[in-house]
């Protein structure tokens, strides 16, 4: 288990249930991604500084072990 911001578990858990989505450029995206629980899809909205990051398995795994399996359940509406 890695040592994360509430910032970053939050929004580990948002990539978890809602699906791929775009975060600015941010240390703390850097510092996911770095540690391999997310990746960058490739996607990018430059007048935003943002890139679309997805959650990866690893990420996954994270938050299974730190909340359990339902912090990985969709969120339907």
């Amino acid at each position: 288990m890695h040592k994360l911001a509430p910032t970053s578990l939050y929004r580990l858990q948002t990539l978890a249930q809602t699906g791929a989505r775009f975060y600015r450029v941010t240390a703390y995206m850097r510092r996911l991604e770095v540690l391999g629980l997310v990746a960058a899809t490739g996607r990018t909205d430059p007048d935003r500084d943002s890139a679309e990051y997805e959650i990866t398995d690893a990420g996954r795994s994270e938050l299974q072990e730190r909340f359990g399996e339902d912090s990985l359940k969709p969120i339907e509406g």
